[in-house]
């Protein structure tokens, strides 16, 4: 069952999680956004995660400068489609017009079960172009156009359980089970575990993740902290939060929030947005 969210006015968020049970291995959600061009134009900022997300949005474009993502409302334009997943610091995406987009949020390793080459073969830059199967576009596109909600969700996942290959790695899910266990594993350890060096270890997270094993645990903290903040209802204070998810101590984790989001623990909980419980968050501008 879907969940519809308001934010800030500006825009309108639906947000599922998969149904079919295969597609749940590999997706965490699906949103569906919607702005009116009638509505404010909206600014936010996103952080780093451990997913990788793809978007596509009918009749628009994106317009990337060094520091904003704005997506515009252009009837030349029939198709605009992305894939983040090489990020360490915040984005700021904005959006002009009316727009309906739809996200889909995978799974650490999950977006490699859809595809024929290595995620990183798709990934070159913070926020890249993503036609994965020739049908992409125009199959997508239909999908967008579809006005009953309950279709929508239907073609979306029937696509998408159609293009499952499956994804077999002898290492890497059970080296981020390792990571999850313990963030203070050092890159060396884990590649003790598995018997490979520490250059094949690495190697194989940037084909598979578009991270290093360093900058995956970096941004596993954050988003434990974040997690743990929002179940607490921002109740938790900051010194006993470095230790409840495994920061060597509180300066570690300001110098990692502040690389991640430009701002200190304390002036990024306090301005953070969450949609309901889930996983994504912003800050407003």
């Amino acid at each position: 069952m879907a969940k519809t969210f308001r934010i800030q006015k500006s825009m309108q968020i639906e947000m599922f999680k998969p149904q079919n049970k295969e597609l749940e291995r590999y997706i965490e959600s699906f949103y569906i956004l919607k702005h009116s061009r009638k509505e404010n134009k909206i600014s936010y900022l996103t952080f780093p995660s451990i997913f990788s997300t793809i978007a596509v949005v009918n009749n628009a474009e994106n317009i990337i400068t060094t520091k904003n993502i704005t997506t515009k409302f252009s009837e030349s334009k029939s198709l605009e489609t992305s894939l983040v997943c090489k990020f360490n610091r915040p984005i700021c995406f904005k959006y002009q017009g009316d727009i309906k987009e739809i996200c889909i949020y995978f799974k650490p390793l999950g977006l490699n079960a859809f595809l024929k080459k290595q995620l990183a073969s798709y990934s070159h830059s913070n926020f890249d172009p993503f036609v994965p199967f020739s049908d992409y576009e125009n199959e997508m596109k239909k999908i967008l156009e579809t006005e009953n909600k309950t279709l929508l969700i239907a073609s979306l996942e029937k696509y998408w359980i159609s293009k499952i290959i499956g994804f077999y790695h002898p290492f890497l899910s059970s080296a981020i089970s390792k990571i999850e266990e313990n963030p203070k594993i050092t890159t060396l350890e884990l590649a003790n575990e598995f018997n490979v060096s520490q250059k094949t270890l690495i190697a194989q997270f940037k084909k598979h993740l578009c991270k290093t094993p360093s900058e995956y645990k970096k941004i596993l903290r954050f988003r434990k902290a974040l997690k743990e903040m929002q179940e607490s209802n921002k109740k938790t204070k900051l010194t006993e939060l470095s230790y409840i998810v495994d920061f060597f101590d509180q300066s570690h984790m300001v110098s990692n929030f502040k690389s991640l989001t430009g701002y200190t623990p304390k002036t990024f909980f306090k301005n953070l947005s969450t949609i309901d419980k889930s996983t994504i968050q912003w800050i407003f501008n």
